[in-house]
């Protein structure tokens, strides 16, 4: 039986986070949104190294005593104000360090799928067990899908990674904004396939 995944909200500017067992995904939630599961959280996973995911990442580290953990190609974002976006939001990269994931690494149920686009280093959560994705901010519900037009964005490796996503068994979508898709996010993710080579 998989774990369940629990959706906190996004707030604001400030991305969804997600908890899977020890497992808590992107990390800009308050403190207080997240020590509900503080004993159980042991790896903090960032879908991509943008500020409005990562935000409160220090604090939720301490909170948990947890392992960071980031796409290998994102890793310069987290002491990088000007490629995570911090001061836009009047903030500062964490200057956190953080272990890199690669393609094809396991967290817990998970495989890591190398997802670029949005930025170089985003990252997708797989659970082949029941099709579970947690997708960042690759992939949107209705067709959507991440921007490519913020620091190493690339438009060309998004449409590589949403055909990738695509030819997998999707069930359930967990995206970095906008409502989770609990059941049927086929459907959602073959929408994205078809959109996304019109723009860029």
């Amino acid at each position: 039986m998989s774990e369940p995944i629990r959706w906190l909200r996004e707030i604001g500017w400030r991305s969804n986070s997600y908890v899977c067992g020890s497992i808590l995904v992107d990390a800009s939630q308050p403190v207080t949104a997240v020590a509900p599961y503080k004993d159980q959280i042991t790896t903090i996973v960032l879908t991509h190294g943008h500020y409005d995911h990562m935000a409160n990442v220090r604090a939720l580290a301490d909170l948990c005593d947890a392992e960071v953990c980031v796409g290998a190609g994102d890793l310069a974002f987290l002491s990088d104000d000007s490629l995570c976006l911090s001061t836009h939001f009047g903030e500062h990269a964490p200057g956190i360090s953080a272990t890199p994931l690669n393609d094809g690494d396991r967290i817990g149920e998970f495989v890591v799928i190398n997802t670029p686009g949005h930025t170089r280093g985003s990252i997708c959560l797989y659970r082949e067990e029941d099709g579970a994705l947690i997708a960042g901010d690759t992939l949107f519900p209705h067709g959507s899908f991440g921007r490519t037009d913020l620091p190493t964005g690339n438009h060309p490796d998004l449409v590589t990674s949403v055909n990738r996503l695509a030819g997998l068994r999707i069930e359930s979508l967990w995206c970095g904004h906008d409502m989770p898709v609990p059941s049927g996010a086929m459907r959602d993710v073959l929408l994205s396939q078809a959109e996304v080579p019109k723009y860029g």
